[in-house]
């Protein structure tokens, strides 16, 4: 490429050369004074400058300015000038020569410039418009690799997505793949103009989310950088799309789960209504002998706890829904523990409940059976888990904004990785299920009361002291 462009410039420069003996021929020919060779000689160094560029045209006017002096001035035929007005003639032709060749190149130049920036601007204002009709169902990155080479028209492109881990190239790029990640992992900025190839850290924000490699190009600086934001921000975009639908498929879900716990909760509640009316007439028909009396009083008893499960069941599966709508009143929240660890005794089993309060009277503003749903949940899970026969403890503190309630197990421990997703609806911990029977739905009723009333639940858990469970209920007036 270098060889072709000194090639270039001699034949320009022998074109010159060859206009300009032309030139004076023709005006010795034709018998032109000096004045009129001189102004023929500045058109066409003019001419070559704004065609060519200054150096031809600076080339040309020396030897314009040695054949005006041979052939126009006397002695004649000779390189001496004996008049000092042909001195001071020629001297000014070479200078007004060489500044017009240099205004014509600086203008020459800058048209150049001006058609290229606006060439890149249109090239990126094609990017970012194909950017926006990219295929949502197809990866992002072989695509963004795809378009940037062909709008940008250069030789090749390479791209590395940190989300993914994933490169993608596109065209012919004479760089490894270690190159490339290495731009995202050292976060620097290269140009190299030897090989036209350009590196850039793509940022989402400050964070880097990857790199991208243009080989083989002739774009400024700002179009480079604003091709890496548009990548960056069409990455970005791509994320927020996936992670849209994945959230909407969880929530349409949701509501299918929740639907169905709902139909087999009422489905139960008729045939469980008949059992317990029934076995409820024969008992108080008292025609039964010892022994029929003690079966259908445990059916009765057992018919009672299923229904009793049915409706926590109902309540469950109404907490997903818009039109939860959470019932504030005043409780007294010491007492409402204590009737919930008296409900919950079969659960319990041979745990023992200590209950801690630094205060004598705590009074919230809730709804009583979510928050007693929600106390059920946290004390039916601290027995699962719980170490055989340990004892658990609930404390109560009254803090400035709110009121906490703890409850800790011992024996069991949650690691870090998993305290976020206990709580999400259906969801257990890998090996959970050899220690206890569930679904994975307490937690997450849990969950979504606390938030209900604009409070907050989370675990702090160790290997040594056990497992303690968190739930806040604001101290805000009755609204």
């Amino acid at each position: 490429m270098i060889k072709r462009t000194i090639r270039d410039v001699a034949i320009r420069i022998a074109v010159g050369i060859t206009a300009a003996l032309l030139i004076t021929w023709l005006a010795y020919r034709f018998n032109f004074n000096l004045s009129s060779a001189t102004s023929v000689h500045l058109f066409l160094v003019t001419a070559i400058a704004l065609r060519w560029g200054f150096l031809e045209a600076s080339i040309v006017s020396l030897l314009s300015v040695a054949c005006l002096d041979y052939f126009f001035t006397q002695p004649l035929f000779r390189f001496y000038m004996t008049d000092t007005h042909d001195w001071v003639a020629l001297v000014t032709f070479e200078s007004v020569a060489l500044l017009v060749s240099r205004l014509s190149n600086q203008v020459s130049r800058h048209a150049r410039e001006s058609e290229m920036h606006r060439s890149q601007l249109q090239k990126l204002y094609e990017l970012s418009q194909n950017v926006l009709l990219l295929d949502r169902q197809e990866p992002i990155d072989q695509q963004l690799a795809s378009l940037i080479q062909t709008t940008l028209q250069v030789r090749g492109v390479a791209l590395w997505n940190a989300y993914d881990l994933h490169l993608c190239m596109s065209g012919s790029c004479e760089i490894t793949d270690d190159e490339v990640r290495s731009t995202y992992f050292t976060e620097r900025n290269e140009d190299d103009s030897v090989t036209a190839t350009s590196r850039r850290v793509l940022r989402s924000g400050t964070r880097p989310i990857g790199s991208l490699v243009i080989c083989g190009h002739s774009l400024d600086d700002a179009s480079i950088n604003a091709t890496a934001s548009l990548t960056a921000v069409a990455i970005e975009r791509a994320r927020s799309f996936s992670a849209e639908s994945s959230a909407e498929a969880a929530r349409e879900s949701e509501q299918l789960r929740s639907s169905v716990l709902d139909g087999l909760a009422h489905a139960f509640k008729t045939p469980l209504t008949t059992i317990r009316s029934s076995s409820s007439g024969l008992l108080e028909m008292d025609t039964l002998s010892g022994t029929e009396k003690r079966l259908v009083t445990l059916i009765d008893q057992h018919a009672d706890q299923l229904n009793e499960l049915t409706t926590r069941l109902l309540r469950t599966a109404r907490i997903d829904r818009a039109d939860l709508k959470v019932k504030r009143e005043r409780l007294d929240l010491t007492q409402l523990i204590q009737d919930t660890i008296e409900e919950a005794s079969q659960e319990l089993g041979a745990h023992t409940v200590n209950l801690q309060s630094r205060v004598q009277r705590t009074t919230v503003w809730a709804d009583k059976q979510l928050l007693k749903m929600a106390l059920f949940q946290m004390l039916d899970n601290a027995a699962k888990y719980g170490g055989p026969d340990s004892s658990i403890t609930i404390d109560v503190q009254e803090e400035q904004a709110e009121t906490l309630i703890s409850i800790r197990n011992e024996g069991s421990f949650i690691p870090p990785e998993e305290r976020e997703k206990i709580f999400k609806r259906f969801y257990r911990s890998p090996g959970s299920d050899r220690r206890a029977l569930g679904t994975g739905i307490g937690l997450s009723v849990v969950k979504h009361v606390t938030e209900a009333h604009q409070g907050r639940a989370w675990v702090n858990s160790d290997p040594h002291t056990g497992t303690i469970f968190f739930l806040t209920l604001p101290r805000t007036a009755k609204e």
